[in-house]
């Protein structure tokens, strides 16, 4: 009974962190789309309309969008949207796909862990500015380990999740 309570406060408390990193995340990505539409707009309105086009608007759209995709990538993962093969689960025990999905977790793991250190290599060893405005490129570059710090902490929520459900009972915590 108490080892079933502990496990439904840690699910708990990993849910609210996640729950915070989507909303961050999912606000951020409402932002850089709002941004990016006005951006995009505003330049065809001053190329097409006013015969007199601004130079930055396509490349802060383009920034806006890898910054808005790779921020994406963790609400989808906590939402569970990512693609998938669905035959394996319908063929295979129970079991057998338990175990499946810890692998896959743990490739996962393995991806993000990588584009996180390559990320921050790829930020740090940077010196490329951006071509319409004096820009460091570190700065655009940095939505890539970012994504994969916040996907990762996502897939920690979801693994913790997945293993402590096995110690609440399905009617949840006795009071």
């Amino acid at each position: 009974m108490q080892q079933e309570s502990m496990a439904a406060k840690i699910i708990g408390v990993t849910d609210r962190i996640g729950l915070i990193v989507e909303r961050i995340c999912g606000a951020f990505c409402v932002v850089c789309f709002a941004t990016m539409t006005i951006i995009a707009i505003l330049g065809v309105f001053f190329r097409y309309v006013m015969q007199s086009p601004f130079m930055w608007t396509e490349e802060i759209a383009r920034y806006l969008m890898v910054w808005m995709g790779f921020t994406a990538i963790s609400v989808a993962l906590r939402q569970d949207r990512h693609i998938r093969v669905e035959v394996l689960p319908k063929i295979l025990p129970p079991k057998a796909v338990k175990a499946a999905s810890y692998v896959v977790d743990a490739m996962i793991a393995f991806f993000f862990i990588v584009l996180l250190g390559q990320g921050y290599l790829m930020t740090v060893g940077n010196i490329m500015t951006a071509s319409t405005f004096r820009l460091s490129m570190s700065w655009i570059l940095a939505a890539v380990p970012l994504a994969a710090a916040l996907t990762l902490i996502q897939l920690f929520v979801k693994i913790v999740k997945k293993v402590f459900s096995e110690f609440v009972s399905e009617a949840g915590p006795a009071s």
